[in-house]
């Protein structure tokens, strides 16, 4: 986030300049490139992106999160998003992440449920107030046993706490990717069926619902390195789904 605060300061003095007569913007900038519309004072802000999430979503220290491979592939491709969230490290250190300016903001939080999600969300959301939430919750529901009606209950009331603070949020619920136990990937793939139905029921025309397929051609065995976590290529891949779903809303 802090990042665009500073192009955005930056562009309200290259403005205030132009309007005094003192010049225009840096050599080789343009008052576009910095979301100026000629010397005037409107900023182009961009949209806030949550991901929102479990260990998956924040990643261990040491690795990258799949949040480095979506912002390199935003930025590589000129979208411009704001990553917001009430955390920026991964679990117990940072996230390697080599992605020029790296947006580290995320609400990925380890080991958490989707009820220790929804007592926390009001909270966050108020605090960030993202346009776009990138929802990957669920899986360590299924480590606790709890029930399929229970998680997707609990999800509704997600998006609905959301929309108390953004009632034109979009949300890009995932079908979770699937684990090396072959007991708790059948428990997954048994939640990831609720997804569809789940989204059809909550989405609105202000606030629509996306099911992102995360499941699909996702190979614990090569593209995690414990069986739940991704490795590189697994990033790569979170990255490339989300990447497909989220370009056209920013």
């Amino acid at each position: 986030m802090r990042q665009w605060m500073n192009q955005v300061w930056g562009a309200l003095g290259i403005a205030l300049l132009g309007l005094l007569g003192c010049g225009g913007p840096p050599e080789g900038e343009s008052l576009e490139v910095l979301g100026m519309e000629n010397a005037g004072v409107t900023v182009m802000t961009p949209k806030r992106v949550m991901p929102l999430g479990d260990s998956i979503t924040q990643g261990a220290a040491g690795h990258a999160s799949y949040r480095c491979e979506l912002w390199r592939k935003l930025t590589r491709n000129r979208y411009k998003a704001d990553f917001v969230g009430t955390l920026s490290t991964g679990y117990l250190g940072e996230n390697t992440c080599s992605s020029p300016g790296f947006d580290r903001d995320h609400e990925g939080h380890w080991s958490w449920r989707t009820d220790q999600v929804l007592a926390n969300i009001s909270n966050w959301a108020e605090s960030t107030r993202p346009d776009l939430v990138l929802i990957h919750l669920g899986t360590n529901d299924t480590y606790h046993d709890q029930t399929e009606d229970s998680t997707v209950s609990e999800l509704e009331q997600i998006i609905d706490r959301l929309r108390v603070v953004n009632p034109r949020v979009k949300v890009f619920l995932a079908q979770l990717i699937p684990t090396a136990g072959a007991a708790l990937a059948l428990k997954i793939q048994s939640l990831n069926q609720r997804m569809p139905g789940l989204a059809a029921a909550k989405s609105t025309a202000d606030s629509p619902v996306y099911v992102v397929d995360q499941w699909t051609d996702f190979n614990p065995s090569t593209d995690t390195y414990d069986g739940v976590h991704p490795n590189l290529i697994g990033e790569e891949k979170m990255a490339e789904r989300w990447y497909q779903a989220i370009r056209e809303h920013l």
